[in-house]
């Protein structure tokens, strides 16, 4: 009798712990979050979040899915018909799982594993940077960028380069998205910006809110193919970038679509967080002009 009274206390003490997962947990910011909120109800410091979802300030945007590392995921007790404490794990977001387009906090992080080489195998620097590649100098470059660029095939005599800035940027679609990523087996939206323009041995910032404070700025009805446009999605200063081709389209790095990919700035959805463009390249006419 008496052991059976020691296995039902030991089983009662088992049923209180709350039940925790040791993996990396999620949250979706709600209205009144905070960092230090949310940090304190995860049991992981705020500096660790704003590390794994690249957050360079406090503030948080409701609907912003966060990536907690090492988070708990937290349990509550609830009392049952026969006033027994029952474990039941509560879920901590209702929202929808996709997040909101070209947010930049992303559930996959920058060394996240490489998509399986026989579904998709990215484009290679070698060929890039054939694409990239500067006319010889008895070739006369283009004055002006045509709207669709050539093919690859045609080969880079007598391109401008815009016109390959495009093929690179263009050749790179379907280019993984990642949060964070620098290589072609993943990209985030300024990462896409920053290696596109260093094949043609041009230096940018890493970041699309220092992209910004490149260039001359460019009214959105003067926009050129090679412009590069800019947006605030999850945050006030500018947090997404792009690169224009022409007829109102950009091709960028999308969160939603997951892959490097051409969207129009007709869209309601970028036409409501566009905030303006930038030009770094310059053809003689521009230049004349």
């Amino acid at each position: 009798m008496k052991r059976l009274l020691i296995s039902i206390i030991g089983l009662a003490l088992l049923a209180s712990i709350p039940v925790v997962s040791l993996a990396d947990a999620t949250h979706v910011v709600r209205k009144g979050d905070t960092l230090g909120k949310i940090a304190r109800s995860h049991h992981v410091s705020a500096s660790k979040i704003q590390a794994a979802n690249g957050l360079e300030g406090t503030r948080l945007s409701v609907g912003t899915k966060l990536v907690i590392p090492g988070g708990k995921t937290r349990s509550k007790h609830r009392k049952g018909h026969s006033g027994k404490g029952k474990r039941v794990i509560v879920s901590k977001s209702t929202i929808p799982e996709d997040p909101p387009p070209d947010a930049q906090p992303a559930l996959v992080a920058p060394q996240g594993p490489a998509p399986p080489s026989e579904a998709w195998k990215p484009p290679t620097e070698a060929e890039l940077a054939e694409l990239a590649k500067a006319p010889r100098p008895a070739d006369t470059p283009s004055p002006s960028i045509a709207a669709v660029p050539a093919p690859p095939e045609a080969g880079n005599a007598g391109t401008s380069i815009k016109e390959r800035l495009l093929r690179v940027a263009q050749r790179m679609l379907a280019v993984p998205y990642r949060f964070g990523g620098t290589t072609l087996w993943g990209l985030d939206c300024s990462g896409f910006v920053q290696k596109t323009f260093a094949f043609l041995n041009l230096d940018l910032p890493r970041s699309a809110r220092e992209q910004f404070r490149e260039g001359a700025k460019v009214a959105k009805a003067d926009l050129s193919p090679g412009d590069l446009v800019f947006f605030r999605t999850y945050a006030k200063y500018p947090s997404h970038v792009g690169i224009y081709l022409g007829d109102n389209r950009f091709v960028h790095a999308s969160s939603r679509e997951r892959k490097v990919t051409v969207e129009s700035l007709d869209t309601p959805y970028y036409v409501k967080r566009y905030i303006g463009a930038k030009r770094l390249l310059f053809e003689r006419n521009d230049i004349e002009n």
